[in-house]
């Protein structure tokens, strides 16, 4: 029986996945996984004998970068009947406007697709050019686009540290989080854990990134 996660308003100091309605639905507890051009080619057929449910696809990053392995991966993901989802790594140095502008360009609007995912964390990325607020300004505008194409709250992909520094208190509270905690659930309430980023799976060669739904 499916149950659908939202993350709630008011966020508790606890270990907490939520439950409520509005935005996406998953088996309780189910597994799935995160992969981009760095997982190499997929062998969608061996990976979908691994016993898990969703994925989500890496498809852009900045105002002008595309996953190379993006429409191909999208592409497998829907022929092997996969419940997927596309993120985009944002960048607090380049314009929120052109990034989701970037995505929009890649990503097509698909019933059945899980909502857009939005990769905000420390690593990788750039220092702002702008003012705290600015910044925090063009990323809302970056999430409405998206809401607006899709139809859906997009997810906010983050780290702990990343959420106490940039998000907490700064107006995100409807748009459900997936959590990086690499050494037990998070104390952030959740729709999605990132438990593991050295999982092996049948089909895909290396390490890969493993995601479960709050239960």
């Amino acid at each position: 029986m499916l149950t659908t996660l939202v993350l709630l308003a008011s966020c508790g100091p606890s270990s907490a996945p939520v439950e409520d309605v509005d935005t996406f639905s998953f088996a309780p507890g189910a597994e799935g996984l995160d992969l981009s051009h760095h997982n190499g080619a997929v062998d969608w057929p061996r990976l979908s004998t691994a016993g898990l449910s969703f994925v989500y696809l890496k498809a852009t990053e900045g105002e002008g970068h595309v996953d190379t392995r993006f429409q191909e991966n999208w592409l497998g993901a829907w022929r092997h009947h996969w419940q997927a989802g596309a993120y985009h790594f944002y960048l607090l140095c380049q314009d929120g406007r052109r990034q989701a502008d970037n995505f929009i360009r890649q990503v097509e609007v698909r019933s059945g697709a899980l909502p857009p995912a939005v990769d905000l964390e420390h690593a990788h990325n750039c220092a702002p050019q702008n003012s705290r607020g600015e910044t925090l300004a063009d990323l809302k505008v970056f999430l409405a686009a998206l809401e607006a194409e899709y139809g859906a709250v997009p997810v906010i992909y983050t780290t702990p540290a990343f959420h106490a520094e940039w998000l907490a208190g700064e107006g995100f509270d409807a748009h459900p989080l997936w959590v990086r905690s690499l050494e037990g659930p998070p104390r952030l309430p959740y729709a999605i854990w990132q438990y593991s980023m050295k999982g092996r799976v049948p089909g895909v060669t290396g390490n890969v990134d493993l995601n479960r739904a709050a239960e």
